[in-house]
């Protein structure tokens, strides 16, 4: 599953790269970010950057809520995977851990972890984001949204050699995540995939599973990327169905105990 899942983010990853090396040369078949995206005459766009422009001018467009309708149904059918498969951030927390380990860096890792309280907070700094857009006019959320920023900084580089200042905001982010907080910006900041959990349905969708006995070894734990406990939070919304919990059960090799089922 985990080669699956590298391929797709290479392959994501070599969009962001190559989509503004296309136009560059006059190929306009695909064009755009991560934030708005087409594909001939297929347009497919961020969902919070569609809400982010509804509260902005004030004013609902259908045509940019039709757009959001493949993003909204792949979370309710699959779940966050956008946040796992594809999101360059994702990507580069993961290796960004490869070099903290070999370094022997360590960042903030609560193991009593409360996914409740990391909700309040995500979703606070989510609303507190939509009213200032909405009162100052001020596009916050993507500034905050590592994807969005990651994508449309590639287009500046590769298109006008040069980059803007939200550079700096990432920057902030990823010292966080090094030396303080310990996948800070996917479990309690990114304003992108807070809003896709929102599509997340408890009991419908594809889900992590646990049936059988349990060794309690607690690789899944160790392993999770945002420190969950597929048991209990295999229902969680700040599960991305990365699967790696699943690939780490040692249970697995004597019997089916941890994996995935669609609801």
């Amino acid at each position: 599953m985990q080669k699956i899942r590298k391929i797709s983010q290479l392959f994501f990853l070599l969009l962001i790269v190559g989509i503004p090396i296309l136009n560059l040369i006059e190929i306009y078949f695909i064009n755009g970010s991560f934030i708005s995206l087409t594909v001939g005459d297929l347009a497919i766009s961020d969902p919070l950057a569609v809400f982010q422009a509804i509260f902005l001018s004030h004013k609902i467009v259908p045509l940019m809520l039709i757009s959001i309708l493949i993003p909204i149904l792949i979370v309710i059918l699959f779940g966050r995977v956008w946040c796992s498969y594809a999101c360059p951030y994702f990507l580069m927390t993961e290796f960004i851990d490869k070099i903290k380990l070999k370094l022997n860096i360590k960042s903030v890792r609560n193991k009593n972890i409360n996914t409740n309280k990391q909700n309040i907070i995500r979703y606070g700094l989510l609303v507190i984001g939509f009213i200032v857009i909405g009162i100052l006019g001020v596009p916050l959320l993507y500034l905050i949204s590592p994807p969005s920023v990651i994508s449309t900084q590639m287009i500046m580089i590769i298109k006008h050699l040069t980059f803007t200042s939200e550079v700096i905001i990432l920057l902030l982010i990823i010292i966080v995540e090094i030396f303080f907080i310990y996948r800070f910006a996917c479990r309690y900041l990114c304003p992108t995939g807070t809003l896709l959990s929102l599509f997340q349905f408890k009991n419908f969708g594809l889900k992590v599973e646990h049936i059988g006995s349990c060794s309690e070894c607690k690789a899944c734990i160790k392993e999770c990327p945002l420190m969950l406990d597929p048991k209990i939070d295999g229902n969680s919304k700040q599960c991305n169905n990365c699967g790696i919990c699943v690939d780490s059960c040692k249970d697995n090799l004597k019997q089916k105990t941890l994996f995935f089922k669609m609801k």
